[in-house]
């Protein structure tokens, strides 16, 4: 059975939820004399019970807490940096977090940072399921999720319309006369590589005799910069020495894009004169490849500030509606779909 939530401590005060979660944050707006029986009854209760105790009587402390599927790839840690940047503006420290896409290490790592008693947490989960996630609405502690989206919407949120990236990308594709496109996805098990799934596909629907073959590969495969490269790479090799071979393909992320580079170079052939490479997300030397590759862009820096920004305002107003965002990628042609330098 679970534990005392705010609900419980805020029937047994007959006072709302938003006072006891200010009331144990330490924030301004409860008096000493309504915060100190906050106090007393949610330790009577049992409430964050024996080794998150120690924290009822501390304000939060000047830090958020950051968790990210991957460190070591491109986009999370651009974006950790920005995250970083911004909320050191704030005076505030971030406490980064790893998880693998594991969700027992996701559960650990939000225990942790729920009895370091942070003043919120910016979060990429591991599953579409509130599961861990649930705990840190149950203390009261301000979450925004990050790039991903989490069941009934429950959180502020900063994400990427990843279906109009892929769908541009590909309808690009098309206009170059490709009617036999490949998409290697590594996985679809998080919601960005389903919704830019998605949008391959619907521009694939838009135009008669278009066909669409969809790669993919578990993500245990693709943990870490190597992983996903090594899974890109593997891919594609099974992809291009098949009896229907594409004539161009669509990436999913920048690491996928690299193995599959490689494997085309591996096999002699040439982009763009033998298959067509597109892909999501962008790095400052993907315009140095030969050819240049054509990508749809993520706003990192945005990405990362919005998320920061939204953080601090649920702690500034715990009360207000939740708050989804939704920021466009930015779609760079170069000559690795067909398109001459311009």
């Amino acid at each position: 059975m679970s534990g005392p939530t705010y609900r419980d401590v805020a029937r047994e005060l007959g006072v709302s939820t938003a006072t006891v979660s200010r009331a144990l944050s330490g924030e301004l707006g409860v008096s000493e004399e309504l915060a100190e029986r906050v106090r007393r009854t949610a330790e009577a209760l049992g409430y964050r019970s024996n080794r998150a105790a120690r924290a009822l009587r501390k304000k939060r402390a000047e830090a958020v807490g950051l968790v990210i599927s991957d460190v070591e790839n491109p986009f999370f840690a651009s974006v950790a940096r920005t995250v970083e940047g911004a909320a050191a503006e704030r005076r505030h420290a971030v406490l980064l977090c790893n998880t693998d896409e594991d969700l027992d290490q996701e559960r650990l790592y939000l225990d942790l940072l729920i009895e370091e008693n942070v003043a919120g947490v910016i979060v990429a989960p591991s599953a579409e399921q509130i599961g861990p996630l649930a705990q840190l609405r149950e203390q009261g502690i301000p979450t925004v999720t990050l790039d991903r989206r989490v069941e009934d919407d429950p959180f502020d949120a900063v994400l990427v319309d990843h279906r109009a990236g892929a769908r541009e990308l590909v309808a690009h594709l098309l206009e170059h006369g490709h009617r036999s496109i490949a998409a290697v996805m590594g996985t679809t098990a998080a919601t960005p590589s389903r919704e830019r799934l998605a949008g391959c596909r619907e521009a694939i629907d838009a135009v008669d005799g278009a066909e669409l073959s969809v790669v993919e590969g578990e993500m245990r495969d693709a943990v870490g910069v190597q992983g996903t490269f090594e899974l890109g790479e593997r891919l594609a090799m099974e992809m291009l020495l098949g009896d229907d071979r594409p004539s161009a393909v669509f990436c999913a992320n920048g690491l996928l894009s690299l193995g599959v580079l490689r494997a085309v170079r591996r096999l002699g052939l040439r982009v763009p004169d033998d298959i067509a490479v597109v892909g999501f997300d962008d790095q400052p030397f993907f315009d140095l490849l030969d050819p240049p590759l054509s990508v749809a862009a993520q706003p990192l820096d945005q990405l990362g500030r919005t998320a920061v920004e939204l953080l601090f305002d649920r702690i500034a107003h715990p009360d207000r509606d939740v708050s989804t965002v939704i920021l466009p990628p930015s779609v760079r042609l170069r000559r690795s779909c067909g398109c001459s330098d311009t």
